[in-house]
């Protein structure tokens, strides 16, 4: 039987046994609470932050509700199943030297010498939302067949709202500004990651200036070259297995 001394010398380990345990607990509950406050933090961050359209953001998944929502404030919508893309931002050079991102995602998708390539989009367009007293004469939204999600957006404002562009820089900040032309045409640029919004005026003769806004959602555009070059492998191997099964 032990003696009293030993008694307490167990009992004292004992204890500090389960003083380590108890500590070792509450950092781990505590550590687990800072990770999940980090991670929330964030996710709300300037990349959470992204450019936004009647509600359409990079996120966004097309359906029938959203259909809906839009015809309430645009009017309905002419809807095509099939189309090209075409990122081309006043022309190629431009878009190649200024938004290389967006001039390597639209030359993967189009042949290389000119032709006519339709993709799987959805493509919703807009020719009377005035009628509803929206400030836009003409809206196409293109969205991915397989995510649903946006790609490309351009929207033309109404002739009479020329402080379009004043009041994205209202809510996103100041913009890029690059001239485009001798009479001093700008196209202004704001980005977010994964995203970019250009505004783009043109100045036409006799004195109108034509305006447009392009909305790039680069990561779901990057993933629909990704799929398309997926699907072109496959097809390349089920047409050599077939080559070699002739013979």
């Amino acid at each position: 039987m032990p003696s009293p001394n030993q008694l307490k010398v167990l009992i004292g380990c004992l204890l500090a046994g389960l003083l380590v345990l108890l500590s070792l607990s509450i950092f781990s509950l505590t550590r687990s609470q800072r990770e999940i406050h980090r991670s929330e933090t964030d996710a709300a961050g300037p990349d959470a932050a992204g450019f936004n359209f009647y509600g359409i953001s990079r996120d966004t998944v097309l359906s029938r509700n959203l259909r809906q929502a839009l015809a309430q404030q645009l009017g309905y919508d002419a809807i095509t199943h099939r189309a090209p893309l075409d990122f081309t931002i006043i022309d190629p050079e431009f878009t190649r030297t200024i938004l290389p991102r967006v001039h390597r995602s639209h030359v993967a998708l189009n042949p290389a010498f000119g032709g006519r390539r339709e993709h799987a989009v959805t493509v919703l367009t807009y020719r009377r939302a005035q009628q509803k007293g929206a400030p836009f004469k003409y809206i196409k939204l293109v969205f991915d067949q397989q995510t649903g999600k946006p790609l490309h957006l351009v929207v033309q404002p109404a002739d009479d709202d020329p402080g379009i562009f004043a009041t994205l820089q209202t809510k996103y900040g100041p913009p890029t500004a690059v001239k485009h032309s001798q009479d001093g045409d700008e196209v202004m640029i704001w980005r977010r990651p994964n995203e970019t919004l250009a505004g783009v005026s043109i100045r036409r003769r006799g004195g109108r200036i034509d305006r447009q806004l392009h909305f790039f959602f680069l990561a779901n555009i990057e993933h629909r070259v990704m799929q398309e070059r997926e699907a072109a492998e496959t097809r390349r191997r089920q047409a050599d297995t077939a080559s070699r099964r002739a013979f």
